[in-house]
């Protein structure tokens, strides 16, 4: 079997970076000190003004640099890059991703220097990513060629979840946000395509696919460079880790926005809608829906079905959990005559256990645990949605959050939180989010997680997979 060319991205032991600067306040230096204090490589900063950056010697050229050089950054201005790519066919460089961008994007005059750059990498078998990209992120080698500050980027630690995003700016803003929940361990690896003059959304989907360290796949397109191997090599991926994705660039204004953008051709939206569903491609129309969606499948199970049980302590949020229910297409599951009748001798009688089950204002931290227990144990119940008011004065939510954190290695069966209200709310969240649990904001949107959790379960099954009985828990 071939190599995918991306395994020399992410696994290069040196690193040329063309265009390191002096300058604090440019990418060049942004980069080079991301390789300086977190690469498990060799760095080799290149500029022809040479000097030295943080105690690193600049090169003016390859040419002075005498070990081996196995891929390349460049972030010059895109007049000299085809400088930059004869300076690394000399050297012997055959993995570059080119940040720069002036290319393809602009119009005519770029699209002759894209051409030339394609060119030098045909002649000398050099692969390229980009250009006009944030490149590659890699937080298990300190691989970093985001060229935003920490200060202003806070950057995810290591996880299961990779990310191809042909936007730098949507990719870059979904990194700090991973990197801002809970431990932030949710990061496998990162690529920003840019313009795809080499490597395109099918080649990193494939690699994605078959590398060990992906559990999840997310992914921001706003047009395909090869549409039909991106939708083959889909249907294969898909049935080994679930593949969730925004296809951006659905309308007339979508389209023209684009065509400054990445310079990406589009695709008729029902006809990539129906290709996604036929390929397993869980889509997203929006950014809260692919947050939702990198919540659900990164920290609960898949349900054997779609019966729904809610638990909350206010009737309203149970209401709107229901609707929710009902226009996904999902039921709300009937519980099993054992487990209600046992409930119902062991709750006060004003709690409803009927679904949804209410537990009214006048719930205790010890009866929220007890109501997630027993429905947890009914065979009848697919999927639970918790939702949790903290105001009324008997729930202790610290005791609430104490009695989860066991389940948090134990439970085996898909759940979705919510907590509704300020403070203690905003509490709720960082602790189920440091216990790895799936939280959101809105009933609707826990309901909605469990829906598109449900639509890939279903998609396994149909095709003869097995679903996954155990809960990763991440480092």
């Amino acid at each position: 079997m071939t190599e995918n060319p991306l395994h020399k991205f992410f696994q290069a032991k040196s690193m040329a970076i063309f265009g390191a600067s002096v300058s604090k306040d440019k990418p060049g230096f942004v980069i080079a000190e991301n390789f300086i204090n977190n690469f498990n490589g060799k760095t080799i900063l290149v500029n022809p003004k040479g000097g030295e950056i943080l105690g690193h010697p600049v090169f003016k050229s390859l040419e002075e640099v005498e070990d081996t050089v196995e891929a390349a950054i460049i972030i010059v201005p895109a007049k000299y890059v085809p400088a930059a790519m004869e300076d690394c066919a000399k050297k012997g460089v055959k993995s570059v991703t080119i940040i720069s961008g002036g290319f393809k994007e602009i119009g005519e005059e770029g699209i002759k220097l894209q051409q030339r750059i394609d060119t030098i990498a045909k002649e000398h078998d050099i692969r390229i990513i980009g250009p006009n990209c944030i490149g590659l992120f890699y937080p298990k080698r300190g691989l970093d060629m985001v060229f935003l500050p920490e200060e202003k980027l806070k950057r995810p630690t290591e996880g299961g979840i990779s990310i191809l995003s042909q936007s730098g700016a949507f990719g870059s803003a979904f990194l700090d946000v991973m990197g801002s929940l809970g431990k932030g361990n949710y990061l496998s690896k990162f690529i920003s395509f840019g313009n795809a003059s080499d490597i395109n959304e099918a080649d990193i989907l494939e690699y994605f696919g078959e590398d060990p360290e992906t559990k999840v796949i997310l992914i921001y397109l706003e047009g395909f460079k090869n549409g039909r191997k991106f939708i083959e090599t889909a249907r294969k991926v898909s049935l080994k880790k679930p593949i969730i994705a925004i296809k951006a660039n659905r309308t007339e204004a979508g389209a023209q926005a684009v065509a400054s953008h990445t310079a990406s051709l589009a695709a008729n939206d029902d006809v990539t809608d129906a290709l996604f569903k036929e390929a397993g491609i869980i889509r997203a129309y929006t950014w809260d829906d692919l947050f939702d969606c990198m919540k659900a499948f990164n920290s609960t199970l898949l349900p054997n079905g779609n019966q729904v049980i809610v638990i909350t302590d206010g009737g309203g949020a149970g209401v709107m959990a229901s609707d929710a229910i009902g226009m996904l297409g999902l039921e709300l599951a009937d519980l099993s005559p054992e487990i209600e009748k046992k409930m119902k001798e062991d709750l006060p009688p004003y709690f409803s256990v009927a679904n949804p089950i209410d537990l009214t204002g006048s719930a205790t931290a010890k009866e929220y645990l007890y109501a997630l227990e027993q429905t947890i144990n009914d065979p009848a119940v697919d999927a639970i949605t918790y939702i949790i008011i903290p105001t009324p004065p008997a729930i202790n939510v610290k005791e609430l959050m104490d009695g989860l954190k066991p389940y948090a290695k134990t439970i085996n069966k898909t759940v979705t939180f919510c907590a509704i209200g300020g403070e203690e709310a905003a509490y709720i969240r960082e602790e189920l989010e440091q216990m790895n649990f799936p939280f959101f904001p809105t009933p609707a949107r826990a309901v909605y997680a469990i829906d598109k959790l449900a639509e890939y379960a279903d998609y396994l099954r149909t095709h003869g997979q097995k679903l996954p009985v155990i809960r990763e828990i991440p480092k």
